[in-house]
């Protein structure tokens, strides 16, 4: 080892074998075979979160949709959704979203009115000091997490607004809804599978980045992916982290990957099963010190133990994955 830290090249396929004993191990994610993310618990629930740009990842995007349980708009998302299915009104039929919220001032009205024809629950937040990404991510939480919400909606569903404080009672619901569940011990895992969060205006990419690590700190039962038509991005917590995934998915479907300092200068304590494992390695974007164009060889896994929380993407071949699902 040197000052500099040490790289070690791997052969195309290894075996990850790891002593809990020395290796710390506190976080287990799973790259499932349909290219979705998992927490690793099998009770997990999954969310689906589209945003406000042009769906561009074709078939995955109706196998997301089918694996999630539910599906949320942020305001103009709805035209995106809504734009997927061209002229086949049949098939558009069958892809309401539970929630569409925002502030509601991208949402062209045509669209507006046919989801509200249809039942889906349209929800208006004014306030300029969150964004609609924030204002999605608490929604699914209270979903979840709050069954006088559901009972709300029920009793004021012939209100204007749902009977919902326009400026930001999503925010108070949800302020509410933590200071009631705060005492328990477990909240529910939840998958958030976003979609649109990555590319376009590069102040919303970088926004969409702050959440994985924002939701990280405020609601850890949150395991977040972005899901774009060339990678899978989420967030590798602190102390270590184990990445499961099918060999053949892996073999077929999974190309370069990247560890990734954005949030702030690390040490990456140890890899095991990349082509080029790293030990002791500090790495910032200032530097230039990172560790890009990787490549996963260890056989079902690979294992990551950093100081400090850092984003980890993966690059997919979308024709592979939408055939291989």
């Amino acid at each position: 080892m040197t000052e500099q830290g040490e790289v070690i090249e791997n052969p195309e396929i290894i075996e990850v074998n790891i002593d809990l004993k020395l290796s710390p191990c506190k976080n287990k994610i799973k790259l499932l075979s349909n290219g979705l993310i998992s927490n690793g618990d099998d009770h997990a629930t999954t969310a689906l979160l589209i945003l406000n740009q042009h769906i561009d990842i074709g078939q995955l995007f109706i196998k997301i949709w089918h694996n999630s349980s539910l599906r949320v708009c942020a305001d103009g998302a709805a035209n995106r959704l809504y734009d997927f299915f061209e002229d086949d009104e049949e098939e558009r039929l069958k892809y309401k979203p539970d929630y569409i919220i925002g502030d509601l001032d991208s949402i062209k009205d045509d669209v507006f009115k046919y989801y509200q024809s249809l039942g889906v629950v349209i929800i208006k937040q004014t306030t300029q000091y969150s964004t609609d990404f924030t204002k999605c991510v608490n929604l699914i939480s209270i979903h979840y997490n709050s069954p006088s919400f559901k009972q709300f909606l029920q009793d004021h569903k012939l209100e204007s607004n749902h009977g919902i404080e326009l400026e930001r009672g999503i925010h108070e619901f949800y302020n509410s809804m933590m200071n009631e569940i705060k005492s328990v011990t477990t909240i529910p895992s939840i998958n958030l599978v976003v979609i649109n969060g990555i590319g376009g205006r590069f102040d919303q990419t970088i926004h969409s980045i702050t959440q994985l690590y924002n939701l990280k700190q405020k609601d850890p039962y949150f395991q977040m992916s972005f899901i774009t038509n060339t990678d899978i991005i989420i967030l590798i917590s602190k102390n270590g982290t184990i990445l499961e995934f099918d060999p053949n998915f892996r073999k077929q479907c999974i190309g370069n990957c990247g560890l990734l300092p954005i949030g702030e200068p690390t040490i990456i304590i140890e890899t095991i099963g990349l082509k080029w494992d790293v030990k002791n390695w500090d790495t910032s974007i200032s530097t230039g010190k990172v560790s890009s164009n990787n490549r996963f060889v260890g056989g079902n896994k690979c294992y990551f133990h950093v100081e400090d929380d850092l984003v980890l993407n993966i690059e997919i071949f979308l024709d592979k994955v939408i055939e291989y699902i």
